[in-house]
């Protein structure tokens, strides 16, 4: 299984950022999609939204309800069956510059998985500048997207590592995402330095 997690600036950074995939790889096969986590009250909101949004492999959560909701468990089903979950642990589009603090959800899919999953995290400037987020809402063409894809993460020893020690379930949750956190602070940096270049 794998996790791909990275930071959100528009609503565009789905569709967009997966133009980094070979088009032969997404439409050979449906399961080599991502699937993804999407607030309910805004993807799921009408039966058009429902439908359109059913396809495109995402999962509806509803913002506030904890790591325990319906959305989570089919996420972590879908990890169990060896899919692809992709994941924007800061839970919506952050119009900051700071990171906000991760959602513990990610660790707990990661935590409890049957296979603890690979977990690829990456980090993308500039995809505010081609869909703003403030009015009027409109793609703009002719920006430049840096994305960094950082290094793979390991997982497989630190969940091991709770369960020997019968921690808590919050405690490895808590652990995992903070690592994430980490490395998002890292990516982040290193990707402003590449964006900054190509200005």
């Amino acid at each position: 299984p794998l996790v791909t997690v990275c930071n959100h600036t528009s609503c565009l950074d789905d569709p967009c950022l997966w133009g980094l995939l070979k088009i032969r790889t997404v439409l050979n096969t449906r399961k080599k999609v991502r699937w993804t986590l999407g607030a309910r009250e805004l993807l799921f909101s009408t039966p058009f939204r429902c439908a359109f949004f059913s396809r495109a492999k995402a999962i509806p959560v509803v913002r506030g309800d904890g790591v325990h909701q319906k959305g989570m468990e089919v996420a972590l089903e879908c990890l169990n069956q060896g899919e692809w979950i992709h994941i924007f642990p800061e839970g919506a589009i952050n119009m900051n510059d700071a990171i906000k603090r991760l959602k513990w959800g990610v660790g707990r899919l990661i935590a409890e998985a049957q296979v603890t999953p690979i977990v690829v995290p990456f980090w993308h400037e500039g995809m505010d500048d081609v869909l703003p987020n403030q009015s009027p809402y409109i793609p703009r063409i002719m920006q430049r997207v840096t994305v960094l894809i950082g290094e793979p993460m390991e997982f497989t020893d630190t969940v091991e590592e709770y369960r020997r020690a019968k921690k808590t379930a919050m405690e490895a949750r808590k652990q995992i995402t903070d690592q994430i956190q980490e490395r998002f602070k890292e990516l982040k940096e290193e990707t402003r330095l590449l964006h900054s270049k190509w200005r």
